[in-house]
């Protein structure tokens, strides 16, 4: 055999595996969708979801509570984040705001 002849082979393989994979769009739930049918298919879904938390969260008194307590903690998180993040890149000036009122 000759280089030319592998690089050939080669080229053949690559080309049949490349064409093995299956794209986002080829799953069942999408057959026969347009792009633009799926994306209104999916922001339904995702309203309807939203709906359903809200009135879980409404329900109750005690529901709501807990979901602004988490809220909360995810807000006190991302600041804590926020601050860790910029400790890592600059100490030194991390260091300094922390020391400002």
């Amino acid at each position: 055999m000759t280089r030319g002849h592998q690089r050939e082979a080669a080229r053949e393989k690559a080309a049949a595996k490349a064409g093995k994979g299956k794209k986002a769009g080829d799953s069942e739930s999408n057959k026969g969708l347009t792009p633009q049918q799926r994306s209104e298919r999916d922001a339904a879904a995702l309203a309807a979801k939203k709906a359903r938390k809200a009135e879980a969260a409404n329900s109750s008194a005690e529901a709501k509570a807990k979901q602004e307590e988490a809220e909360k903690r995810k807000a006190a998180k991302r600041v804590k984040d926020k601050a860790g993040k910029l400790a890592k890149q600059n100490p030194l000036l991390a260091k300094q705001m922390g020391k400002q009122p």
